[in-house]
């Protein structure tokens, strides 16, 4: 009898999530086939300042698995910029903890006619310790900073294959 139920339960959640339009990014027959062919057709351009710099080579990193394009259909625009909150402030005014906020708007240009085909914005927010030696302290927060650097170019990485996904 648990059996049965087990069985009747399994059967009725596949059929209920054949039927809400769930399709998988990466695969043969998904929203997504192709869809790391069709991020090769994608350049990214120049992004200012040193994280922005990280970011472009974490997103050509994700985007192009052999080499670049030669006549790139679109063009990924990406700016970057951060702010660091002090938290967990001592007695004596020093802060214990930190906190990073990177936010990264994008546009996807088609580069025939200029338009813009997807926008969007990324954003990830880091916690961190502060620590008193000094070169401590910057590579905490340099690590911080490649964390959020890269949380946002997985991001952007997927919405960007789902957008081109959809055949647009």
């Amino acid at each position: 009898m648990t059996r049965g139920l087990a069985a009747l339960a399994f059967g009725l959640s596949a059929l209920a999530l054949s039927g809400c339009g769930f399709q998988p990014l990466y695969g043969e027959r998904g929203i997504g086939a192709g869809a790391a062919e069709r991020l090769n057709d994608v350049e990214i351009a120049s992004i200012p300042n040193r994280e922005g710099q990280k970011l472009r080579n974490l997103l050509i990193d994700r985007f192009y698995p052999s080499a670049r394009p030669s006549n790139p259909r679109y063009r990924l625009d990406v700016s970057v910029t951060a702010v660091e909150q002090k938290l967990a402030l001592q007695k004596d005014a020093t802060a214990v903890r930190a906190q990073l906020l990177v936010n990264a708007p994008y546009r996807l240009i088609d580069t025939q006619t200029g338009a813009v085909v997807f926008q969007s914005s990324s954003r990830s927010m880091i916690s961190y310790n502060t620590l008193e030696q000094h070169y401590a302290a910057i590579v905490t927060q340099q690590n911080a900073y490649d964390r959020a650097l890269d949380d946002i170019s997985n991001d952007i990485t997927t919405r960007v294959a789902m957008h081109l996904g959809r055949g647009s």
